[in-house]
């Protein structure tokens, strides 16, 4: 019952955490867990939360005062009434997601070392999960978390993206784990066909929607919109990656209209960002920028242990 209290803590914490970190070295995790280090909510994001709070109970009083005021009484009752209903809702909404995270910050701390991990509230004798135990890990980005599961399939325990040192958390967790013996097998991980029908429906969107605007503001504004958002949404989708493929002297980086090749004698090293984002990153000795690697339909830390295995890192 405590453990699923961790499932409000999903995209909510998102607003208050924004990491601006680089690459972590995995290097630095040598020596990590000999001895035991927790992982918790910091004061910061609690503090924000709670000032979130306040806020919203300040806004849900005053918009039970909206129907009194001498200014509203002059005008349209029914507009009023609407209006504080709606604003009440939103309220309500949102110091409820609060207070919930809030009371689920407690139970989804934990703690590691070199014999596995657990949830600090129930402590290392009665709920130490062995490495052994995790035969998987199931990254969740829209709830913002990550589930280590066994070798059925079913949920160990789960970690938050908003827990202070994470990008340390998850790095000590792909070290410590293992994957099945058949996915180092794999040689190809992309995106599906609906990566790509995705983009031309948003393209489809974008269009009508300046259409509309051009109809009802003016040519200016609606063209002018309509332009801005297509051309960022076209460039971010001809430089995002759509595949990679491992070759017998190297890699093949796969994008919406060219590939780009990486042998291995270039790479420099293979890693997952100090960030919250599910992504591997190749660094090629010939390339200024990472070749970045996001939702393949495959869990970052399997195509980072496949990689690196392949260039022998």
């Amino acid at each position: 019952m405590q453990n699923s209290r961790g499932r409000f803590t999903y995209t909510f914490v998102r607003c208050f955490r924004t990491p601006t970190l680089g690459p972590i070295d995995v290097q630095s995790l040598e020596g990590f867990t000999r001895d035991m280090q927790e992982f918790k909510h910091d004061r910061k994001t609690i503090r924000a939360l709670k000032g979130t709070l306040v806020l919203c109970i300040v806004g849900l009083a005053s918009r039970f005062a909206l129907p009194f005021l001498e200014a509203e009484e002059k005008g349209n009752p029914s507009e009023t009434l609407i209006t504080t209903l709606i604003l009440t809702f939103a309220f309500c909404v949102v110091s409820v997601l609060t207070w919930l995270t809030l009371r689920a910050f407690p139970f989804t701390n934990v703690a590691a070392d070199d014999d596995g991990i657990w949830y600090m509230h129930i402590g290392k004798e009665n709920g130490l999960i062995s490495w052994k135990k995790i035969h998987a890990i199931k990254e969740r980005s829209f709830m913002q978390c990550l589930d280590l599961l066994d070798s059925r399939g079913q949920k160990l325990l789960r970690v938050e993206y908003q827990l202070d040192g994470f990008a340390v958390l998850r790095n000590l967790i792909n070290e410590k784990t293992s994957i099945s013996p058949l996915e180092f097998h794999r040689s190809v991980f992309s995106k599906g066909p609906l990566y790509h029908l995705s983009f031309l429906v948003f393209v489809f969107c974008f269009s009508a929607l300046g259409f509309y605007f051009a109809g009802e503001i003016g040519a200016l504004v609606g063209y002018g919109l309509m332009s801005v958002q297509l051309a960022l949404l076209t460039y971010f989708y001809l430089v995002t990656a759509t595949g990679i493929k491992i070759t017998d002297n190297g890699f093949v980086v796969y994008y919406p209209f060219m590939t780009r090749s990486i042998t291995f004698s270039d790479v420099e090293d293979i890693l997952i960002p100090r960030n919250r984002k599910p992504e591997v990153w190749i660094i090629s000795k010939k390339s200024k920028r990472p070749f970045k690697l996001a939702q393949l339909r495959t869990g970052s830390n399997v195509i980072y242990k496949v990689l690196r295995q392949a260039a022998k890192l």
